[in-house]
């Protein structure tokens, strides 16, 4: 028995989910299922890759909740059937109830391959509700062919509309395939189904050898997105099936667009990796990882020699006492060598809250640091929450809607005017971002450090502190610098005497600006800028003028900072040249009849943009962070003394580019804080650290 008509349940936007920490938001469901939708596709799994109720049981949370996920798909999908997964034990008979109430079409209740008694209560519940139910026998390959088909006539008997084939692991082979599809066939009389995971590369030829055996229907994901090593490539299926002669009625080139523009940003950075490989190959599910690293790491073994030898035993469970006991007879043997293995596991997360304008602070908080980290997880970028202290102490924070995605974080920001506020923001974002920058500028009503006391509160998240107004300094002398290539020769004249004002002129002098404060009056000036001009022994270059009209005759650049309100006006940009260009310094410089004269006679007005500063100070402390943690320190390598990192060494000292994990020789300390680059007399020991350093990195590729 052969079908020609297959169907294709499309998983991206379930299985897909693995991939970005499970950070699909609603808006994406949405936007992904309409998608899918409108080229053809008749089936779409939505909402928690491990399924209903997944994020309330600890399993990782989403950017969405349940129900967030079922009214974007009822409410998007006009034609299109949708349906989402459920794992007893983990969803309940409410989740049904609930995905009823908004109509949800199809149910997919996995239960390991054994252990099927489990599901008869919620396919029976799922039945009465009105819904198409799959019974999904994950870890098929955990029993033998005939074994399997007895368990999924247990299911056709609990009311199974389906049986689903589950390769878990994506270690099946093709003839697996048709063995087990042979004796599902011969056993139940209900619809067969495969989901298949691509470990080996064998997705699609596991497919077409399902369906030749009688399979309707078929899982895939756009650009394979999946867990571990992905499921079949839907572009790929689609267009494989059209090659035998299956037209499903896909239009094929607006789904590659669908895959090229939406998904492929998102997972153009996964490889082949080689956990994924070996789990296809001993048929291991990646769910137990951490737990094989955990003792991989503990006992000095190859977590994938590892992860066979326990598949020797289990396929099903890897419990702690088996895995340990493995990765000690694995240690005794020693067969394999240390490795370090960078694998993505999730972070501790929170709740996602929908919008509501009365949000509280803590509430507002939270929400921004799950919309940053659902950008981030699917940008591969570091989520980062800057949180800086006000100017001046209203009582209220302040919670900023837009979010920064250049560069290589995802930056939100947050206003606080106390340590109490502070507290609230820490305790709603820790362990949601990555990392917590916080400003180290003092103020009068704070009576501590912000960054101290942030760090002190944060139990999962970095805290890196950093000065807001050195940060937004920068950000007016670097665009300046951009704007008017040579600084050198500029004439710039800057109004206030606020820090931000007089740090500006010190930057600007250095460059080779010739810098005209105002404002005030000259006493107060004079008294504020003499430090400057000692420091920069430059008095020329830093003129005062209490006259602003005067101030401005040869000004090719005019900054503002404000005290007491704006101060720019339309009559001053009179004064400049045609091609100046005018810095709101600190926002609100300027009046409005102003900004509408300089936009009709073509003077730029521009406000300070933080973007490339602020993320040139996270690279920046991050990477003195990683120096320090990281590459600096003293040890030795085959008996030979090195230090790295900066730290100073010993004369005869090798100095190598990383204490913890060297690659290269950088030269031999000579004592007094200096490298020496082309010295012969301590040769011998450069030869031996190379030799040592490159015999590490051949045991490791």
């Amino acid at each position: 028995m052969t079908t020609r008509h297959p169907k294709i349940l499309e998983c991206t936007l379930r299985d897909g989910s693995y991939v970005i920490d499970f950070q699909f938001t609603a808006r994406d469901t949405a936007i992904i299922a309409a998608a899918l939708e409108n080229v053809g596709f008749d089936l779409i799994e939505v909402g928690h890759g491990v399924g209903l109720n997944a994020s309330r049981c600890g399993k990782g949370v989403a950017a969405a909740t349940d129900e967030a996920y079922m009214q974007a798909a009822s409410s998007t999908l006009k034609r299109a059937k949708w349906g989402m997964f459920f794992i007893p034990g983990i969803g309940r008979h409410e989740d049904l109830e609930m995905a009823a109430r908004y109509e949800m079409d199809f149910v997919r209740i996995g239960t390991n391959a054994t252990e099927v008694q489990q599901s008869q209560e919620y396919i029976q519940h799922a039945k009465e509700l009105g819904m198409f139910v799959s019974a999904n026998l994950m870890k098929s390959y955990v029993l033998p062919p005939k074994e399997l088909a007895l368990q999924a006539a247990v299911s056709e008997k609990y009311g199974a509309d389906l049986i689903c084939l589950v390769d878990s692991a994506g270690g099946m082979m093709p003839e697996d395939i048709r063995a087990y599809m042979m004796a599902l066939r011969d056993t139940v009389h209900v619809p067969l189904g495969l989901h298949c995971h691509d470990n080996l590369s064998l997705g699609i030829a596991n497919v077409l050898t399902a369906i030749d055996c009688g399979a309707v229907r078929i899982d895939s994901t756009l650009q394979g997105m999946g867990r571990g090593g992905g499921n079949p490539v839907t572009e790929v299926l689609v267009t494989v099936l059209r090659k035998r002669g299956i037209d499903l009625g896909i239009n094929l080139t607006q789904l590659m667009d669908i895959g090229e523009r939406i998904i492929k940003p998102i997972v153009q950075e996964r490889g082949w990796d080689s956990i994924n490989i070996t789990s296809g190959y001993a048929r291991f599910h990646s769910s137990y990882l951490q737990t094989i690293l955990k003792y991989a790491d503990l006992y000095q073994v190859d977590a994938r020699d590892l992860i066979v030898g326990v598949c020797e035993v289990d396929q099903t469970y890897a419990p702690d006492e088996l895995v340990e006991r493995v990765a000690r007879r694995l240690q005794g043997q020693q067969i394999a060598t240390p490795r370090l293995h960078a694998i993505s596991l999730p972070r501790l997360t929170f709740p996602h809250t929908e919008d509501d304008p009365s949000l509280s602070l803590s509430e507002d908080t939270r929400k921004l640091a799950m919309d940053m980290r659902a950008t981030a997880k699917k940008t591969r970028k570091s989520s980062v929450l800057n949180i800086v202290a006000a100017l001046k102490q209203t009582g209220h924070a302040s919670v900023s809607r837009f979010v920064q995605e250049e560069f290589n974080y995802v930056i939100g920001n947050v206003q606080v005017d106390s340590l109490d506020q502070l507290a609230t923001v820490v305790g709603a974002a820790d362990g949601v971002v990555d990392v917590f920058l916080v400003d180290s500028d003092a103020r009068p009503f704070l009576r501590s450090s912000l960054p101290s006391q942030s760090r002190s509160l944060s139990r999962h998240s970095k805290t890196l502190g950093y000065s807001d107004t050195d940060v937004w300094v920068r950000s007016v002398v670097h665009e300046i610098g951009s704007l008017k290539a040579d600084v050198g020769n500029l004439y710039v004249t800057i109004i206030g005497s606020t820090p931000q004002a007089l740090r500006t002129a010190l930057h600007l002098v250095e460059q080779g600006a010739m810098v005209t404060l105002t404002g005030r009056t000259q006493d107060h000036l004079v008294a504020a800028t003499q430090p400057i001009a000692q420091i920069l022994g430059r008095k020329d270059a830093l003129r005062i003028e209490t006259d602003v009209v005067q101030a401005l005759r040869q000004a090719q650049v005019l900054v503002a900072f404000h005290e007491e309100g704006p101060v720019v006006t339309a009559d001053m940009l009179r004064l400049l040249p045609p091609d100046s260009v005018v810095f709101d310094g600190s926002i609100g410089s300027v009046v409005p009849e102003a900004i509408a004269w300089g936009v009709r006679h073509g003077v730029r007005i521009v406000r300070p943009d933080m973007r490339a500063a602020l993320a040139g100070e996270l690279a920046s402390l991050l990477g003195a962070a990683q120096i320090t943690n990281e590459l600096l320190g003293r040890s030795e390598i085959a008996g030979v003394p090195v230090v790295a990192g900066g730290l100073v060494g010993q004369m005869g000292d090798v100095v190598v580019d990383s204490v913890t994990n060297p690659s290269r020789v950088v030269g031999i300390a000579d004592g007094k804080g200096h490298v020496l680059y082309h010295d012969t007399v301590f040769r011998e020991r450069i030869e031996t650290v190379e030799g040592e350093i490159n015999r590490r990195r051949a045991m490791l590729t």
